[in-house]
């Protein structure tokens, strides 16, 4: 490119000045840029014109510029410029450069854009320095590449392995994390499909993925087998995320976690939940499972065998619960040896097994069932000792007799009861004539829906008695009901009724309630820190709004949590995920908890570990043999001591006579109830006695 030369005109001493005159008419009014047009003298620049921009630029007058050098006016930077200018002179084409100035403490930016002239009259030379103010355009630039670097860190440094793939499965970049988990290099998986990761199965939903992600949005696809390059089965998860630019998709990226430890865990975690932990039978949820399987694969017949060791609790309470725990386990090892590959074996509760056998008729159960009893006629060694253990069986029919795992599992118990009545051991079908065992059941449950609103139940209380000083803290509320056809109905006969039906839920917040109002009623008249314990039902217990229904009552009359105690069976334990959760619930609203016929559940010591209880309730059991039976003495002082050391209040239940009452003082339980000290008495009568002794 040839150096722009000056054109003469008719003046030429004025050509200078005509042009720098035109020059600074359009300069001025026309550019924004600041504009320096600089002299070559002696091999130094002196300025000859600035405009206003760039007299703003270096922050001086045009007196400070003009007629000086570069040198001069540029401080420490005209050593620096004179080298660009230089350069600028040596080239055929305009020279830019862009630079960072600092002022005033903020960083500006500037693009200079250099341009040199020559006077092909004079042969003078001059430079022209266009200077405009980027900063704007460099911090949006800074902006981008900062965003494209926090990109860039997301992907490669996060834990997940991140692939990209264009819209067709094509492995276009990787992430380290990809490398690990994969453990091939970037170049093995680049310009691959994303078939080669996964095997046939697997790659064809992980394409299917790929396809909804571009469109339709994010897919996810959990425990899929894939491989290493290696050819390792792993297990992992994988999301489809679609890549969008400008409203577009462009491809997907493939974020995957390697799962294959999580699934190991799962899978733990699945046979905890559906196995007997001292067993290792499957448990009542897996029975529950696989009987709604059972409901939607098949109409033939199978048989549900329900088997109970006969006499067990008290061959539990005579040798301990560790030999308790090691006979059923032995147990089970006798009823798993005849077990065929088709069928299943359950354990429900602390001496309850089931047996499932598919595509059974009656006839094959029965003779399935004589089998098993035939497994009892030896003896079980248990620390040296032998032991002969007999059993019973129930039996029930899918779907003849229920297809619900419940309904199953209670008609396989009423067969088995009838057979328990009979004399054990023994073989019993349900039928339905077991239904009308009581006959008036029906009446009864119809008569029962209406109790509360008839006014005919009621609450007894049975006082809890110090047995240091004799005071009366606390009452065990206890439910009555009085009907008009059937008279005084024990709880036992009624609150299973209660169960099955649902009514447990509305007649237990009715007993809530109840003990609540005659908190409230007995502080009116100066009976103050009486505490009342109150019998909750397992189903209740299972109710997740249960603690709103305690609140509720609390807030209605104004009570003092303290003052209301949650008496819970063992058996309300059996689920040790919600019952922690609803223990804790309770808790958090400030009543107190305890465990009702303490050592007579299974695993009784783990509760206690584990579970938020203030109170233990001796089950009667003991209490009621400890003067004849130095094994239920000495099972009563442990429960005892166990409980101090946990700082739990211990009360003894079934306490009638004088003995029992001298060996619990020994011990230091703090509480007895029972018939020595008080039957359970009706609210007015139970009043009486608490003014008394106020």
């Amino acid at each position: 490119m040839d150096t722009p030369h000056i054109k003469s005109i008719d003046d030429q001493m004025n050509v200078q000045t005509h042009i720098f005159d035109m020059l600074s008419v359009i300069i001025t009014k026309h550019i924004a840029d600041a504009v320096f047009i600089m002299e070559e003298v002696n091999d130094e620049f002196i300025y000859k014109y600035v405009n206003q921009s760039a007299l703003d630029i270096v922050n001086k007058s045009a007196d400070q510029i003009l007629g000086k050098s570069l040198s001069e006016v540029m401080d420490g930077l005209g050593q620096k410029l004179s080298g660009l200018y230089r350069h600028a002179q040596k080239i055929d084409s305009d020279f830019r450069y862009r630079d960072l100035i600092l002022k005033d403490g903020n960083s500006f930016y500037y693009e200079t854009n250099l341009t040199s002239l020559e006077d092909h009259l004079s042969k003078q030379r001059y430079m022209i320095a266009v200077v405009r103010d980027v900063t704007d355009e460099e911090n949006e630039k800074n902006k981008l590449r900062n965003l494209h670097e926090h990109y860039q860190s997301i992907i490669q440094h996060n834990l997940d392995a991140i692939l990209t793939l264009s819209d067709r499965g094509v492995i276009t970049s990787v992430n380290q994390a990809a490398i690990k988990t994969f453990s091939a290099q970037s170049d093995q998986l680049i310009d691959q499909t994303i078939t080669a990761l996964f095997p046939a199965g697997a790659a064809f939903n992980a394409v299917n993925c790929i396809q909804k992600a571009v469109t339709e949005g994010p897919h996810e696809l959990h425990f899929v087998p894939a491989e290493t390059a290696d050819g390792t089965a792993i297990v992992v998860h994988a999301k489809f995320i679609p890549i969008i630019v400008q409203d577009q998709p462009k491809g997907v990226f493939l974020i995957v976690r390697d799962a294959t430890d999580e699934q190991e865990t799962k899978e733990k975690m699945d046979f905890l939940y559906f196995h007997d932990r001292l067993t290792g039978l499957y448990n009542r949820q897996a029975f529950s499972s696989h009987i709604d399987k059972l409901s939607e694969l098949t109409s033939d017949t199978h048989s549900i065998l329900c088997l109970n060791l006969d006499h067990f609790k008290k061959l539990n309470n005579t040798l301990g619960f560790n030999a308790g725990d090691e006979l059923l386990k032995k147990v089970a090892g006798r009823l798993r040896s005849i077990l065929a590959g088709k069928d299943a074996l359950y354990r429900l509760n602390a001496d309850e097994f089931v047996y499932l056998l598919h595509h059974t008729t009656p006839v094959e159960s029965k003779e399935f069932a004589d089998r098993v009893l035939s497994l009892f006629q030896e003896p079980f060694t248990i620390n040296s000792q032998e032991y002969f253990v007999s059993a019973s069986i129930g039996i029930s029919i899918f779907p003849l007799d229920g297809i619900q795992s419940e309904v199953l599992i209670n008609r396989a118990a009423q067969a088995l009861h009838i057979v328990k009545n009979n004399g054990s051991p023994g073989v019993g079908f349900y039928h339905d004539e077991m239904t009308q065992a009581f006959p008036n059941r029906m009446i009864m449950e119809t008569h029962l829906r209406r109790a509360v609103e008839l006014n005919e139940l009621t609450l007894h209380y049975q006082p809890q008695v110090d047995l240091q000083n004799g005071e009366i803290t606390s009452v065990e509320a206890l439910l009555r009901w009085n009907n008009r056809k059937f008279g005084a109905v024990p709880p036992s006969e009624f609150i299973p009724i209660a169960e099955e039906n649902g009514l447990i839920h509305s007649i237990g917040a009715w007993v809530i309630d109840q003990a609540c109002l005659q908190l409230k009623t007995w502080a009116l008249q100066g009976i103050k820190q009486i505490r009342i314990a109150v019998n909750i039902s397992p189903k209740q217990f299972t109710q997740t709004d249960f603690d709103q229904v305690i609140m509720n009552a609390l807030k209605k009359y104004q009570i003092d949590p303290r003052l209301l105690e949650i008496e819970i069976t063992e058996s309300a334990m059996s689920n040790m995920n919600t019952t922690l959760i609803m223990l804790k619930k309770l808790k958090k609203i400030g009543v107190k908890i305890s465990v009702d016929d303490f050592g007579t559940g299974y695993s009784s010591l783990n509760y206690l570990r584990l579970f938020p209880i203030d109170i233990l309730k001796i089950d009667q059991s003991f209490v009621r043999e400890i003067q004849s039976e130095c094994k239920d003495a000495a099972i009563t002082k442990t429960i005892i001591h166990l409980a101090h050391s946990l700082g739990l209040e211990v009360v003894a239940e079934g306490v009638e006579e004088i003995e029992q009452v001298s060996f619990l003082r020994n011990e230091q339980c703090q509480k007895g109830q029972g018939y020595f000290f008080s039957k359970p008495l009706p609210s007015e009568e139970m009043e009486k006695k608490l003014l008394d002794i106020v």
